[in-house]
């Protein structure tokens, strides 16, 4: 059984996704990532996102 925990990029409560180092990524966004191209309007909010997320694990090497 998967903790209820918060998507790291929508933050939406899921009990499931994608976990990276400590970091959940729901299903849903999962597969919008997968989806992404560079073209899409919505890219550069994404990338955002994986910086944050970068710098957080970069902290905690």
């Amino acid at each position: 059984m998967d903790d209820k925990v918060s998507c790291s990029f929508c933050g939406q409560i899921t009990c499931g996704g994608l976990r990276i180092h400590g970091e959940v990524i729901c299903p849903a966004c999962e597969k919008r990532l997968a989806q992404l191209n560079v073209a899409d309007e919505d890219y550069p909010q994404w990338l955002a996102g994986f910086r944050i997320l970068w710098h957080k694990w970069l902290k905690g090497m």
